[in-house]
């Protein structure tokens, strides 16, 4: 595999050289669009909305228009300069325990390996991660840009995960703060949610719209005319009795872990 990028981590006054490679990667069927008349590739033009011409690459800026309708053009060149400062360090700012940083700002991950010189160092900062329960809030330099992230320890290794900045982040509209369960539908859930706990494991859930996307391929490769269509679950909000459907929840649990371990 080859490194996405090559930098350094700062911790305090130790600095020691690192790599980042992907954590993920997208194994989906990936569709394009085509002329439905011959299979065409088909290609997206540049077209002026003011002058209707077709425009090459060269012609074309990057915008922002002003609340008062003004449009600001603003070059490649220009945006170019912004990341003169931005150095390939991942700087160590502060350490937080590891739950305190809120899911919803989790970003893209990446694996940091340290170079073959900095292993010791590189350990060090895994092993007190560990030990404290903390992750490591840091500034990085990726793609010419800063970015906030955390080093957090996984496996026998660390991973930088990238955060959005939390002025990215939009506060809910809606408020039922003063909404309260009732005790028996609140008893019976806890009840329900008791029985579906087991340790997790990734490798049981798989990309079911993957996988009948690619079915899908498949038989229309095939000569298929009809194609079966999934059917989502139905809701069961609103007026339903909700103890009642707490309660089938529990007992259809509790039966199918009976036949699980009955045979």
């Amino acid at each position: 595999m080859r490194a996405l990028w090559r930098g350094s981590v700062s911790f305090g006054l130790v600095v020691f050289p690192v790599r980042l490679f992907g954590a993920t990667r997208d194994r989906g069927v990936r569709l394009h669009e085509v002329h439905r008349l011959d299979g065409g590739r088909v290609r997206h033009r540049r077209v002026c909305s003011v002058c209707g011409a077709g425009l090459e690459s060269s012609e074309v800026a990057k915008g922002f228009v002003l609340p008062d309708g003004r449009l600001v053009v603003v070059e490649s060149e220009d945006v170019a300069g912004l990341s003169a400062g931005v150095e390939r360090t991942i700087e160590v700012v502060q350490f937080v325990g590891a739950d305190e940083v809120d899911p919803v700002l989790w970003g893209r991950s990446y694996f940091v390996e340290p170079e073959r010189v900095a292993v010791g160092s590189y350990v060090v900062l895994r092993d007190v991660l560990v030990r404290l329960s903390r992750v490591a809030v840091v500034r990085a330099g990726l793609r010419g840009r800063e970015v906030l992230g955390v080093l957090r320890p996984r496996g026998g290794g660390l991973v930088l995960q990238t955060l959005v900045w939390p002025g990215q982040v939009v506060e809910p509209g809606f408020d039922f703060s003063g909404v309260v369960s009732g005790g028996a539908e609140l008893a019976v859930a806890e009840s329900l949610v008791e029985s579906m706990t087991a340790p997790f494991d990734g490798s049981v859930f798989v990309d079911g719209y993957g996988e009948r996307l690619a079915g899908l391929i498949g038989a229309k490769a095939a000569g298929a005319v009809e194609v079966p269509v999934a059917r989502g679950p139905e809701e069961t909000g609103g007026g339903v009795d909700l103890l009642g459907a707490l309660r089938r929840s529990v007992e259809r649990v509790r039966s199918g872990r009976l036949r699980r371990e009955g045979g």
